[in-house]
């Protein structure tokens, strides 16, 4: 008996108000925005895991990069050093006649990573090919050069 008069009626309860009242429009949306927000990984992907090593010819870098379509990956040879980026944007529409609402959200997302290498970078000779979540880039092995400028 205690129990039952400790306990509030639902409608009485000022919990239950508050959530039937946030559940109401126009605040629905903004409940299902924060909903949204905590049901995404909290941490996104933020490096770029790879893997550098050297066969007799050439060097060889591979990245585990799954997920991302190959227009998304941009790679630039910076002399002995070689830059990844991925970049990613998106655009999602939601339109409801019955509720009369219209939603629409871009996001632009993107990662880079910069490899340093023990040989010059020659473009022209370098290769890279994206399979199953793997980017593979070749390149000839090619003695660095000193970029140094001498003083007078």
């Amino acid at each position: 008996m205690e129990e039952e008069s400790r306990r509030q009626p639902r409608k009485n309860n000022p919990l239950s108000q508050m959530e039937d009242y946030f559940k109401s429009a126009p605040y629905n949306g903004l409940l299902s925005s924060i909903d949204s927000l905590f049901q995404q990984p909290m941490f996104k992907k933020t490096s770029i895991a790879v893997d550098l090593y050297e066969t007799p010819n050439e060097w060889v870098v591979e990245a585990e990069i799954p997920g991302v379509s190959k227009e998304n990956i941009k790679i630039e040879p910076m002399g002995d050093r070689l830059k990844i980026a991925i970049v990613d944007d998106r655009e999602t529409e939601e339109t409801n006649d019955v509720n009369n609402y219209y939603r629409r959200e871009r996001m632009i997302e993107g990662v880079e990573r910069v490899i340093q290498l023990p040989y010059t970078i020659k473009k022209n000779r370098t290769k890279a090919a994206y399979r199953n979540g793997v980017l593979t880039i070749r390149g000839p092995k090619e003695a660095k050069t000193s970029n140094q400028i001498d003083i007078d």
